[in-house]
């Protein structure tokens, strides 16, 4: 199975083996999955910033 990128619309992150699965979606931290709605930041070891843009 080749590896997903994170179904967070701005996160570019591959989902790994502890991958947080939502609504039949992987995501790469729960952060994500629950789509920042309190500012989570991303919680993969890249540096991701993508919380920044999910809410302008």
């Amino acid at each position: 199975m080749p590896d997903k990128t994170c179904a967070c619309p701005h996160c570019k992150c591959v989902v790994g083996k502890n991958a947080v699965m939502k609504d039949g979606k992987s995501y790469c931290c729960k952060g994500c999955a629950e789509h920042h709605a309190h500012g989570e930041p991303c919680a993969a070891a890249t540096g991701c910033e993508c919380a920044k843009s999910a809410h302008g």
